[in-house]
């Protein structure tokens, strides 16, 4: 059990040392919210995701999460989103 609670603990600090620097309230437009362990995740419901990192991840840390021409809460794909994920997956 301790073994389990050491892990849960350095996943949380992980985690919470890939967050953005600032809060991500200023990002969140249209009732949609930020979520996932790494801020990955926009919606309109609060997320949660495992606490695993992907460099594509970083991009998300200053792009706008609001809704979409279609209703539903997303990324806003500007240039600089597309070129960062771009740049980051394969």
């Amino acid at each position: 059990m301790r073994a389990l609670s050491s892990l849960l603990l350095a996943s949380l600090v992980a985690c919470m040392a890939g967050s953005p620097p600032s809060g991500p309230a200023d990002r969140e437009h249209g009732s949609c919210v930020i979520g996932g362990c790494s801020s990955e995740l926009c919606s309109d419901q609060m997320l949660v995701s495992p606490c695993i990192w992907r460099d594509e991840f970083a991009c998300y840390r200053t792009a706008q999460c609001e809704r979409q021409p279609g209703g539903t809460c997303g990324w806003t794909a500007t240039p600089e989103l597309t070129s960062c994920l771009a740049a980051h997956t394969e």
